[in-house]
């Protein structure tokens, strides 16, 4: 799908578990595991985040994961509440 740099440094797969429960809802499923994030919107629609380093920020990789069509809706509704959360702002 793409990717998501942000301005913040050593993000966990476990706090970006967190913000992303809090800003995607009830309706979406969010797990850390080894390393990585899947957020679950139904059995046939997820998407896979991992956490990469670049100097002074952390880049997150999204990218849909089951049928594909229907994955890359939850993909995106995942990189936009990525963009958009104020806690991967401070540094």
């Amino acid at each position: 799908m793409g990717q998501v740099r942000v301005p913040r440094k050593g993000v966990t797969p476990s706090e970006l578990a967190n913000v992303l429960s809090q800003r995607l809802g009830l309706e979406f499923e969010v797990a850390a595991d080894d390393g990585e994030v899947i957020v679950r919107r139904s059995l046939l629609s997820a998407a896979v985040v991992r956490i990469g380093h670049a100097p002074g920020a952390t880049v997150f990789r999204v990218r849909g994961a089951g049928m594909p069509i229907v994955s890359l809706s939850t993909s995106r509704v995942v990189a936009d509440a990525l963009r958009r959360s104020p806690e991967f702002r401070a540094v």
